[in-house]
């Protein structure tokens, strides 16, 4: 499964843009919407600029996909109920 990301483009050029998602720089197509600009906040899928963000719906985002990261983490360290026997 994808799962898309907020981030924040930190540049652009004639391929694409870099955007820096929780502090990861990634490269991403600026197909979909060729206008994107430095400091724009934006929504990645598959490797492309899919959505433009308002700065605080981009932290909504942010915020609400790290809790559920955290949250799949810890159930996936939690130890079987019963000991693990079915």
């Amino acid at each position: 499964m994808c799962v898309g990301f907020p981030g924040t483009v930190v540049a652009v050029d004639e391929f694409g843009a870099t955007v820096n998602q929780h502090g990861r720089l990634r490269r991403a197509s600026t197909l979909l919407i060729p206008d994107i600009a430095l400091g724009d906040h934006v929504f990645v899928a598959a490797g492309s600029i899919v959505e433009r963000l308002d700065p605080d719906e981009a932290e909504l985002i942010r915020a609400t996909l790290l809790e559920a990261i955290a949250l799949e983490q810890a159930e996936a360290e939690a130890p079987a109920p019963n000991g693990g026997i079915a």
